[in-house]
């Protein structure tokens, strides 16, 4: 392989590691059922772009009563609400749960019940430290004993520039170790 084409190839290493360093939305499926008194909680997780189920994030599930003032922030949103920015868009809650992830891609928790009533059901993602995505629709409790079925999305963030920075060089050290062990190997090849 000339020197051009060397180039070339860690030219686009590079540039695929910057692609890959970008958020993509979320397509997350809520599943509320009764449980005596709690509401318990599954979340599944999945990247809308890769398809891929999104592991290790840091993901709670909030409450909050319908007040006239999200109401509006519903309506803007056609129904539900997916932002990036402040974990706190939507006020205080009234019940909130960090999940687990019991399963790859799948979290995991449970709220107490609250009085019958109209609500909002909030999914709030912190993974990355200095950027928060929120999505939200409302949710008439107490759900029917099957169960009930919500479908958000949260929205691409962007990440800071010092972390997309680190998380960029975690993406590109690989490569260049790789293209470091080629280059020694044809140097081998060379010399034998």
């Amino acid at each position: 392989m000339t020197l051009k084409r060397w180039r070339w190839t860690v030219l686009f290493a590079l540039l695929g590691g910057i692609a890959w360093g970008h958020a993509e939305p979320v397509q997350v499926v809520v599943v509320l059922t009764p449980a005596g008194p709690e509401l318990k909680i599954d979340v599944q997780m999945v990247g809308e772009v890769s398809t891929l189920p999104i592991r290790g994030a840091v993901v709670e599930a909030r409450l909050y009563a319908r007040t006239p003032e999200l109401q509006k922030l519903l309506d803007e949103g056609g129904g539900s609400v997916s932002q990036a920015g402040d974990p706190d868009l939507l006020g205080a809650p009234l019940a909130s749960v960090p999940l687990e992830e019991p399963k790859e891609g799948g979290y995991r928790g449970a709220l107490p019940t609250l009085p019958p009533g109209d609500y909002v059901l909030a999914v709030v993602d912190t993974t990355f430290k200095g950027e928060a995505a929120v999505a939200a629709k409302p949710l008439r409790l107490p759900p029917p004993p099957t169960g009930a079925t919500l479908a958000l999305e949260l929205p691409e963030t962007s990440t800071p520039n010092r972390y997309l920075l680190y998380a960029l060089l975690g993406l590109a050290l690989p490569a260049l170790v790789g293209i470091g062990f080629a280059l020694a190997a044809r140097g081998e090849r060379r010399e034998g």
